[in-house]
């Protein structure tokens, strides 16, 4: 293949630049990499006929290598800057070539780790060995090679810029955050390498797991988050596939762990939960500060004081989520009766509304020996310790999906018990908005009264996160004369002269709509108020309501669940349907298409008339009506014989019931809007039932019997001439007759008339001989 010029000019770039610029070329270095993707995949001894071996794809890749691994291996923290962020993005580009001949780079990239660079270096230094760690691993050859001789050693030289200052508040938190990200990508791709490890990883990442305001420390929640997951994932080192057996171990041992930590900072509440599997808390001491952790070696660090105390017990909860939501290696059992135990404790703490009395009695029985300010903190940190146990509860419906049912129905009572306690916050609201939107699938058609009214106060709260509206509080200028006059002094209020500026008539309401997480769970949620929720358990008043709110929010979901599924009250009236609401918001959308114009059901082929192009040639009709002619005198003549003759048809017999035989070719002559009328006399056919079945399928048709001769004879320019009404069949004692009732009806002597004509058409007078059957 030919040289590309970008391969050319980096390695003209790197040769001929001083290392100390070479930071500030490395974005455009990178765009050059990245365009020799082709060149630098190219395997190698693939030399194209008639190429200079000197100029070759191959000889510009080795200088690029041996560049790099200069600047690796040199003096220059710029140049070992430049050439980490280079091997990898070459790494990346050229694949199983690049990879196979890395080895030195490997060992090049793991002496950086022990140098005094800085931690950006050493940071970007890990992300590229992680990078080549994760290339080789589809390689077994490979993982011979270079991995499984320099993993341990990467291993070592992490866990060292861990614990190798003095001090853990001077270690970078980027630098933690990107090893435990490193360990956490390979640990599940090595298990073996890194149990020998497991007791070092697990001492690293305990301070960040759960902690609290005694650490001293600002840990970001980015950090804590893969912590967590870190020792959650180290159950899959455990040898003789008994991984499963210690994830269990270490889940029960956390529920314990909780309920320690509950039993202290719920000690200012006299709790009326009874544990579901038999945990008995110890006695706790209100006379001594609290505090606890740091009981054993392998606790996590002491916390004191009721604030960290809530903040242990958020990371205790969060951990628990994160056993839940991380995939294992093995099947493992899960122990949902201990879990719930704790999720049903934590949500049966309630927090006493600023309405009710200082002490709080009416609502939660409190501990007398508890002073209030302890009191206070626990109320303030409740709506962070209920979020954390939705989002344990969230988990584990997503993880059960369909097995999560029978439980669904305890958890959505209990929630709507303890919403009141919490919807002040706004990420308590959010989170319960979550959870309900994936409880009422599975059990919202089968709630009972009892429990959809308790719902009721979070269909409200749902409706004014979506569309709050703020009215001013302060009266408008015009009020304030009024009130003047009508008292003879100024009310007792402070007035804003601007408010006289502002129309007597009032000022509308301010409506903010807000694009926050809050407002997307709420408007997730509300179509599940009408499509979900058994619509006979709401009052008029409430589903008014969630029907403005997805009017005013134009929440397309709500409104198409609002239509279809409509309201009824008490008194058997329903409201309004709002589909015009919908079909203004959204008129070019396939589903209001579908609403307003509904694709109607197919006619059969007898119960409409099909309309022939007015430009159809005179000569076709004619052929028709010919074809029409010889196919009814065949069928007459089949049935009575050669020698019978139309004319002997009596002409007064009114008590014979004729029908008209159902013929392919008179269903075609009808379906073009050519009238035809018949008289057969007592003629027997199979298609008795014609009539009844064309008056149900067009009402507007009515079918003429006639005891008169049944005569097709007209003139092709009537027909041209004449408009073309809908079809019509009529009960009557007149003759049947293809001609229009404006032209009359024909008679027997018309007809003799109408053959000397110049009309090519066949014109066929039967008689039937029904003598024999009016002497029987």
């Amino acid at each position: 293949m030919s040289l590309p010029p970008e391969l050319r000019v980096l390695c003209f770039q790197l040769s001929n630049t001083p290392t100390s610029d070479l930071p500030r070329l490395t974005p455009t270095l990178l765009r050059y990499v990245s365009r020799c993707q082709a060149a630098l995949s190219v395997p190698a001894g693939n030399i194209s006929k008639g190429e200079n071996p000197a100029s070759s794809v191959q000889v510009q890749v080795h200088k690029l290598k041996t560049q790099l691994s200069t600047l690796l291996n040199g003096k220059s923290p710029e140049g070992r800057f430049t050439a980490v962020v280079l091997i990898k993005a070459v790494v990346e580009a050229g694949g199983w070539e690049i990879l196979r001949g890395s080895e030195s780079w490997v060992r090049g990239l793991l002496s950086v780790l022990g140098k005094p660079d800085s931690a950006a270096t050493k940071e970007l230094c890990i992300i590229a060995l992680t990078k080549i760690y994760c290339m080789t691993h589809p390689y077994q050859t490979l993982v011979r090679e270079i991995t499984t001789p320099t993993l341990p050693a990467f291993v070592t030289a992490c866990l060292g810029l861990l614990v190798s200052k003095s001090k853990v508040q001077d270690i970078s938190m980027s630098t933690v955050d990107m090893v435990f990200r490193s360990f956490a990508t390979l640990l599940p791709r090595h298990t073996t390498v890194f149990r020998p490890f497991v007791s070092q990883i697990r001492s690293a990442a305990k301070p960040y797991i759960a902690s609290t305001l005694c650490d001293r420390l600002f840990i970001p929640s980015s950090l804590s988050k893969i912590a967590r997951r870190l020792i959650v994932l180290l159950h899959q080192t455990v040898a003789k596939n008994a991984g499963g057996e210690d994830w269990a171990k270490a889940v029960l041992n956390l529920m314990k762990e909780i309920h320690v930590t509950a039993d202290l900072i719920f000690r200012a509440v006299v709790e009326d939960w009874e544990s579901a599997v038999g945990y008995i808390g110890e006695p706790i001491d209100v006379n001594v500060g609290l505090s606890g952790g740091a009981r054993t070696l392998d606790d996590l660090p002491q916390w004191i004081g009721i604030n960290a105390g809530v903040e242990r017990m958020i990371g205790l909860l969060q951990l628990l989520n994160e056993y839940l939501s991380t995939e294992t290696s093995l099947p493992v059992s899960i122990p949902l009766g201990v879990i719930l135990d704790v999720i049903t404790r934590t949500l049966s703490i309630a927090i006493p509304s600023p309405s009710q009395s200082s002490t709080g009695r009416e609502s939660v029985r409190l501990h007398p020996a508890i002073d209030r300010d302890e009191r206070d903190e626990l109320w303030s940190g409740m709506p962070q310790i209920y979020v954390a146990a939705l989002e344990v509860v969230g988990t584990m419906a997503k993880r059960l999906q369909d097995a999560f049912m029978p439980m669904a129905q305890g958890l959505l009572d209990q929630l709507a018990w303890v919403f009141p306690y919490g919807k002040h916050d706004s990420d308590f609201r959010r989170h319960t908005y979550c959870l309900i939107r994936m409880l009422l699938p599975h059990t919202g058609r089968s709630l009972g009264k009892a429990s959809s009214s308790k719902l009721a106060i979070i269909i409200r709260s749902c409706c004014n996160d979506l569309i709050p509206v703020h009215t001013r509080s302060v009266k408008s200028g015009a009020d304030v004369e009024a009130a003047k006059k009508s008292n003879g002094s100024a009310p007792n209020t402070n007035q804003n002269a601007d408010l006289f500026l502002q129309n007597a008539t009032g000022v509308l309401p301010e409506v903010i709509m807000s694009e926050t997480d809050l407002n997307f769970a709420a408007k997730d949620l509300l179509p599940l108020f009408l499509s979900q929720f058994p619509q006979q358990y709401l009052d008029i008043s409430l589903r008014s309501l969630i029907d403005r709110t997805a009017i005013l929010s134009h929440n397309k979901a709500a409104m198409l669940a609002g239509i279809l599924n409509p309201f009824v009250g008490k008194n058997g009236k329903s409201l309004t349907s709002i589909l015009p609401h919908l079909t203004r918001d959204f008129p070019c959308d396939d589903t209001t298409e579908i609403l307003l114009r509904p694709r109607l059901p197919l006619l059969p082929p007898l119960a409409g008339a099909h309309l022939f192009s007015e430009e159809g040639s005179a000569l076709e009709d004619e052929d028709e009506e010919m074809e029409l002619d010889s196919f009814q005198q065949e069928s007459v003549q089949a049935h009575h014989g050669n020698g019978f003759d139309a004319r002997q048809l009596p002409q007064d017999d009114a008590s014979a019931q004729d029908t008209i035989p159902n013929y392919p070719r008179l269903g075609m002559l009808m379906d073009s809007d050519m009238m035809i009328s018949a008289s057969i006399g007592d003629l027997r056919t199979k298609t008795s039932n014609f009539e009844e079945r064309k008056n149900e399928a067009q009402p507007g048709v009515q079918l003429i019997h006639s005891p008169v001769p049944f005569s097709t004879a007209r003139s092709t320019e009537e027909r041209k001439n004449e408009a073309r009404p809908d079809v019509q069949l009529t009960h009557s004692p007149v003759p049947f007759s293809t001609a229009r009732s404006t032209e009359g009806t024909l008679t027997e002597e018309k007809m003799d008339d109408a053959s000397d004509s110049d009309d090519e058409s066949v014109h066929l007078t039967m008689q039937l001989d029904t003598d024999s059957e009016s002497e029987d």
